[in-house]
């Protein structure tokens, strides 16, 4: 009889708990006041758009015409970090700001680790072959467009004890632009975002 009531004491704590705890949105332009030694959206968003304005502001960039946009897919991207970071996130940002500037058109034919590639594309092609889809209007073999440039990149974390308190943690966000037909670098950058915080919080 004891553990009956020591279970429903348990149960009724438990209820009280999850009834008493209060979760609150947070404005975008506040949540900076909440920062971690780990990497954020603030810190995605801002590698991203230093890249997007270094790759605009380039020279290669400069010289591609309005009317004729390079077709550019997303190759690997490394996360060397000690976090679980969704690299797409960098890539998507960076990619959505390249496609805005009529410089850039972004395939999902074809993708790397930095990507995803659009299942459906496969798939509509398939239906060659389903005597359920009428032939008429299935996809012709040769009109996928192959991409003239990659876009690559690595996360990198690095972290150095201050003092017996305090920890440093750099990040470096690089990406690169190649060219695929010649293999040749188009361009790279490089940001950089550094943290001071206790060494008793990890950066995971």
């Amino acid at each position: 009889m004891k553990n009956i009531w020591l279970v429903v004491l348990i149960f009724i704590g438990m209820i009280f708990v999850a009834c008493s705890s209060k979760t609150e949105y947070v404005a975008l332009e506040d949540s900076k006041e909440y920062t971690t030694t780990g990497l954020d959206y603030h810190d995605i968003a801002n590698a991203a758009e230093q890249s997007v304005k270094s790759l605009l502001s380039s020279n290669y960039t400069k010289k591609i015409s309005d009317t004729r946009p390079k077709v550019l897919a997303i190759s690997d991207v490394v996360n060397d970090t000690m976090q679980m970071i969704d690299t797409e996130q960098l890539t998507r940002k960076v990619t959505r700001d390249m496609r805005n500037s009529g410089k850039y058109i972004l395939t999902l034919a074809i993708s790397g680790s930095g990507g995803s590639k659009d299942a459906m594309i496969d798939s509509a092609r398939d239906a060659r072959n389903d005597d359920e889809f009428n032939q008429y209007t299935t996809i012709e073999k040769g009109e996928l467009i192959a991409p003239e440039l990659s876009l690559s990149g690595k996360i990198i974390q690095k972290n150095t004890k201050l003092s017996s308190s305090q920890q440093r943690i750099d990040y470096y966000f690089l990406l690169t632009l190649v060219d695929l037909k010649s293999g040749l670098v188009l361009w790279d950058d490089e940001v950089n975002i550094i943290k001071i915080g206790s060494n008793k919080s990890v950066a995971w």
